[in-house]
């Protein structure tokens, strides 16, 4: 079980970064949930300071030193960025291009504005079967005369970054230990410039967590 580190730090800071969300006004039918979902996170194959699972992280805000038992010397604890994987679902037959996504804190206590991020990934659509390079929506789009499959496939993108350095310094004291519900909104484009959006939710718990190796205590930096 991971540490919380006793703190007596004063955060007075508000946070705001540039909001921005894309339009879902243009996406098909305007019901991008049709076309783009996000399916779930993971934490599978990362490594960081940071544990994150499918609903919720436990996030360290605070850099510590360790001090080893009987020891003089100190040495920074494993302090990290956080990321995820994600991973989504286009059911149309045109790739869609990811360009960015928000991240929201839905509790306004938190005094956190909105964080906008770029991302680049290509969640592909539907491809017959056999046919890998044939796009498709319904199996109608392959090749005629012959018995096939339009397939989908989930597409995971590893590692996107939650929480970077500058936002984790500035996290209020009076959020720390309680889960903060997100919303995170993905936003991208297919090659008709056609928009969609996809949300997905996210509770991280922001603390001063102690990293240090077993035997080591967490104690203040000096300076």
């Amino acid at each position: 079980m991971r540490r919380l580190v006793s703190v007596s730090l004063v955060v007075a800071l508000s946070f705001a970064l540039a909001s921005g969300c894309g339009s879902t006004a243009d996406g098909p039918g305007g019901n991008d949930a049709l076309v783009f979902h996000f399916v779930g996170w993971s934490g599978d194959a990362i490594t960081q300071a940071d544990s994150v699972n499918a609903s919720s992280a436990d996030v360290d805000v605070v850099e510590n030193c360790c001090l080893a038992m009987g020891g003089m010397d100190l040495t920074l604890e494993h302090f990290t960025q956080t990321v995820i994987n994600a991973t989504f679902h286009n059911a149309e037959g045109l790739d869609i291009t990811l360009s960015g996504y928000t991240i929201h804190f839905d509790d306004p206590r938190s005094q956190v504005g909105d964080v906008s991020l770029p991302l680049s990934a290509v969640i592909p659509g539907g491809r017959c079967r056999n046919e890998s390079t044939r796009q498709c929506s319904t199996a109608a789009d392959c090749r005629p005369g012959t018995v096939t499959f339009c397939d989908f496939t989930d597409t995971t993108v590893g590692s996107i970054l939650l929480f970077d350095f500058s936002l984790k310094e500035h996290i209020p004291l009076e959020i720390y230990g309680r889960g903060q519900p997100l919303t995170i909104t993905f936003s991208g484009r297919d090659s008709l410039n056609r928009s969609f959006n996809a949300t997905a939710r996210y509770t991280p718990t922001f603390a001063n967590y102690c990293n240090c190796a077993t035997g080591e205590t967490c104690v203040s930096c000096p300076g």
